[in-house]
């Protein structure tokens, strides 16, 4: 939808050019014939659309902007975790959350291991990747657009958490993420993450009331009930940003659940915030159980809609499939949309959110 001052600007301008064309060609018929006069009105309507598609996307570039250089102003939480154990001169102060015994192996012990070990070993080296990187603030904020569709109009921002080597190589978080989630540390590394998206959203809704963002955490945090407590005693205290902030949880990680992590879930939802799902693998979807736990968005892969296989083991069509999401008041996303051709084989299903590379790929919350 064009925005009320840009369609009151149009209007002036329509009017201006056909009043103005339309007394020149009362004065020199023969100069200015009354097709000249449509000619006036089509590129008036062709300025003014341009002119509110660089207004958009200087406005949406503006914002990511501003959510990159508060982001790289956002301390990381002082609570750290510990690494394996280093000389005493590089030992920190601040109290920390120790190894697990499987993970925290003096390197002696480890060298005097078996050969099959080895992929234990570097699964501890992993993980003491991870902590270092977060005892030294190396956890970058990413960010993503999510776009309305048709007009790709920003609507809502998704935030990523990438975490960097001493040398600044990104650690995958294909890698990292199992990593800390054997070492049962998944859910500490989501509450430093979301406690850095929430003070990143304090900062940014003044100014970007109509943006909604996502942020990711773990399904370990539903799992254990300590950590769950932790987690719920926080977001009680941010309900204000219920409606800013949606959270989002990996399917294959939700089916996991048992039924006092499903319950744990649904309180989350009680407190107000929006719910969403991601990592779908199958269109096989119980859409109305997600919808009475509080669940407002799906998030399907294009390279899943996309595969014949799956479209053809799905119980439904796939515009059933969304017209059910919009029944039950979710909103399907298509993510992952690569290409403009991705987008055209996507359209005849009508979805009106988007995300992926093909309208902006995540941006670095850089250093400041």
């Amino acid at each position: 939808m064009p925005s009320i001052p840009g369609f009151l600007s149009f209007i002036a301008c329509g009017l201006f050019g056909l009043i103005g064309a339309v007394g020149l060609s009362r004065l020199a018929p023969e100069w200015l014939p009354a097709p000249f006069v449509l000619l006036v009105v089509a590129i008036t309507g062709l300025l003014w659309a341009l002119r509110e598609r660089y207004e958009r996307f200087r406005v949406q570039n503006l914002l990511l902007d501003e959510i990159e250089r508060m982001a790289s102003r956002v301390p990381i939480s002082t609570t750290t975790i510990e690494a394996p154990p280093q000389p005493q001169s590089q030992q920190r102060a601040e109290p920390r959350l120790t190894l697990p015994p499987q993970v925290q192996r003096p390197a002696e012990t480890a060298a005097q291991e078996p050969a099959q070990d080895n992929e234990t070993a570097d699964d501890a080296a992993l993980f003491a990747a991870v902590c270092d990187a977060l005892n030294h603030n190396r956890v970058e904020l990413h960010v993503q657009p999510v776009v309305r569709l048709p007009m790709r109009k920003l609507r809502y921002v998704e935030l990523f958490a990438r975490a960097r080597d001493a040398e600044g190589r990104e650690l995958s978080p294909g890698a990292h993420l199992p990593a800390l989630a054997a070492a049962g540390l998944a859910a500490e590394f989501d509450a430093l993450m979301l406690l850095r998206g929430v003070q990143l959203v304090r900062k940014l809704e003044a100014r970007a009331r109509h943006v909604g963002f996502f942020c990711n955490i773990s399904t370990a945090a539903l799992a254990d009930a300590k950590a769950f407590e932790a987690l719920h005693d926080f977001l009680r205290r941010e309900r204000e940003r219920a409606g800013t902030l949606i959270l989002e949880f990996s399917h294959r990680g939700l089916l996991k659940l048992d039924g006092a992590g499903w319950h744990r879930l649904q309180k989350l939802g009680a407190l107000g915030f929006a719910l969403s799902v991601d990592s779908v693998d199958s269109l096989d979807l119980d859409i109305a159980g997600l919808a009475r736990r509080g669940v407002r968005f799906v998030k399907l892969d294009a390279r899943l809609l996309l595969d014949p296989v799956a479209v053809r083991r799905a119980p439904v069509a796939l515009e059933d499939l969304l017209a059910l999401c919009h029944r039950h008041e979710i909103e399907p996303v298509a993510a992952k949309v690569e290409t403009e051709q991705d987008l055209l084989q996507l359209a005849d299903l009508g979805f009106e959110l988007g995300q992926g590379h093909l309208f902006g790929s995540p941006k670095l919350a850089k250093a400041a």
